[in-house]
């Protein structure tokens, strides 16, 4: 489904899921058609309990759907850039405000929403049946590897996570474009793409986040982790969750 017709919109080529993302001024328009209206419309009720939480983020400004064409979500801008945006100059900065906002948004209570560990395990083998997990989201080792075997080794150390699981609300995609800065006073103004929050062990986002920090700035994420408040990672969970991830999206 396109936008509200306007030559005003423009085509945003940002994003790693199949919807298509316009911008008109200080609002965004993420459509899809008839096949991801569920999906859509669940990113909207997120959008909408965070936003009544009070976290920064964007608010839903419209809702549109038509039978036979899908839907659009419509959305406030973020103020700021995204964290991939940022100069290395400001990195040490952005990563002590960005382990703040996380602790922040990992302290919320009563989410409506839930993303179980077993349901993502699930995704993820079907992705991996499908022969759809996306390569460029693999690291170089990774990829020397079949998915099928990737997925063994979650699953082999699934017992432990569960374990040691600690529920929390979960952006479930926290990576640097995700989240906005202010670009002078490099304090996070906010959070986009929600459709995967929920709550979910607290080292869905701090895996993410960290292997991010350490791929697009080449930065040691311990001042994230020490705003954060965790002096000593579980190097366990981090690696779980980080192959994890790129199994789940396909």
């Amino acid at each position: 489904m396109l936008p509200p017709r306007s030559d005003e919109w423009t085509l945003v080529d940002v994003g790693e899921s199949d919807t298509r993302v316009y911008r008109r001024g200080d609002v965004f328009a993420k459509c899809c058609d008839r096949s991801g209206v569920a999906e859509l419309a669940a990113e909207r009720t997120r959008v909408e309990w965070l936003t009544g939480t009070g976290f920064p983020g964007a608010t839903v400004v419209d809702w549109l759907e038509a039978q036979s064409d899908g839907a659009c979500l419509l959305t406030s801008a973020v103020p700021g850039v995204p964290g991939d945006a940022l100069p290395p100059s400001a990195h040490g900065a952005a990563m002590q405000s960005l382990g703040s906002v996380l602790r922040e948004l990992h302290a919320l209570t009563d989410c409506p929403f839930e993303r179980p560990l077993a349901a993502v395990i699930a995704t993820a083998a079907d992705v991996v049946r499908r022969d759809a997990v996306n390569p460029d989201f693999l690291t170089d080792e990774w990829r020397l590897l079949k998915p099928s075997e990737l997925l063994d080794q979650v699953v082999a150390e699934r017992p432990y996570v569960e374990s040691v699981l600690e529920p929390v609300v979960c952006h479930g995609d926290a990576c640097l474009p995700n989240v906005f800065f202010d670009p002078r006073t490099l304090k996070v103004t906010g959070l986009i793409d929600l459709g995967r929050l929920g709550i979910a062990d607290r080292y869905t986002d701090l895996a993410l986040t960290a292997i991010q920090l350490h791929d697009e700035w080449s930065a040691d994420p311990a001042p994230f982790f020490a705003a954060y408040g965790l002096s000593e990672p579980d190097s366990r969970r981090l690696e779980f969750f980080r192959l994890l991830d790129p199994l789940t999206w396909g």
